[in-house]
């Protein structure tokens, strides 16, 4: 593997923790939301949510890419 490539396989494990984190917690307060339903407005939190998961799944799409690019051809 070669210093860009740990690089972004780095930075990527990094952005993908932490997305997963915002997920969580937007997850969470979508849950008491919709536990409590009492006022107040979930629009925001679902729609960050929604983009969390299309950014995570996005991101790990890239890196499969990026490891089959990279990965040496075999020959029979």
């Amino acid at each position: 593997m070669s210093d860009i490539e740990e690089i972004l396989r780095v930075a990527s494990d990094d952005i993908l923790y932490r997305l997963r984190q915002e997920e969580q917690e937007r997850a969470e307060a979508l849950r008491r939301w919709r536990a409590n339903a009492h006022g107040g407005d979930a629009r925001e939190d679902d729609r960050i949510y929604t983009l969390v998961r299309d950014a995570v799944q996005e991101i790990v799409r890239l890196r499969i890419a990026l490891s089959e690019s990279t990965r040496p051809e075999r020959t029979p």
